[in-house]
């Protein structure tokens, strides 16, 4: 290879190969945040849950016959 050519070479590759370790960093940076990400709806959807289950509990309170009778009779 002639100078110029390694002259130019040289600097394109330095371009190139700061662009290749710039998109590897990201890929590591989403996979990470991707992974986070999945935990926190983990998270998330168990406290939804346990969410409905105390709806449901306190929706058979509120129609149950004994406490609508405990509601009449405070009320009176």
């Amino acid at each position: 290879m002639n100078p110029p050519t390694l002259a130019l070479l040289i600097p394109i590759l330095a371009i190139l190969g700061s662009f290749i370790v710039t998109i590897m960093k990201l890929k590591q940076r989403q996979s990470h945040t991707t992974a986070e990400q999945a935990t926190n709806n983990k998270a998330l959807h168990d406290e939804i849950n346990a969410l409905r289950q105390r709806i449901e509990v306190l929706e058979r309170v509120v129609t149950d016959d004994a406490y609508d009778l405990k509601q009449k009779i405070n009320n009176a």
